[in-house]
């Protein structure tokens, strides 16, 4: 697994309206999960205005998402930014700015982390709608899963890396 610089950001982008409150609900099952949550802060942002103000070009984010695409609707995806088919799940967001803007804006500002992965949740429809479709609500478990996973690496990583030595803290500020 890759490193993650801190801080590492979970965010869940959406609405409470039908299948777009997917990224909220993983986010919520995922704080309920991870019990170890030094370094990790977690957010919710209902579109990519509000992404962009979190942003400070430091860290990882993990943003979670409602999709539209060519994939069955529950088909958990997971994406490194920048990646061309990104472009191709955005259309049909109810976010007044797409967090994919967000996130080519926030390259522009030098606002944009180090490493940005985001996890898409297939759906159908953007449509307002009273809780989640079966289909999406069935991706539930995958999606939380997934991304705890990639929290724990990212925590044995760090883990496993040797602690500076002492005197080691003013050779690294000096440079």
């Amino acid at each position: 697994m890759k490193n993650a610089p801190s801080p590492l950001r979970v965010v869940g982008v959406g609405s409470p309206q039908g299948d777009d409150a997917v990224g909220w609900e993983v986010l919520r099952l995922l704080q309920a999960r991870v019990t170890q949550r030094r370094g990790i802060e977690f957010y919710v942002v209902d579109g990519g205005q509000q992404l962009l103000d979190l942003l400070d070009g430091k860290g990882t984010l993990l943003l979670i998402d409602a999709v539209l695409g060519a994939d069955p609707p529950g088909t958990v995806l997971r994406l490194e930014w920048p990646e061309a088919r990104l472009e191709a799940l955005a259309p049909g967001s109810t976010h007044g700015l797409r967090p994919t803007e967000a996130l080519q804006l926030a390259a522009v500002l030098g606002l944009l982390p180090s490493r940005v992965v985001i996890y898409g949740i297939a759906t159908h429809a953007l449509e307002p709608e009273v809780g989640l479709s079966q289909a999406v609500a069935r991706a539930l478990p995958t999606a939380v899963q997934s991304i705890e996973a990639e929290l724990n690496a990212y925590r044995l990583e760090d883990l496993e890396r040797p602690s500076p030595e002492v005197g080691d803290e003013a050779k690294m500020s000096k440079r």
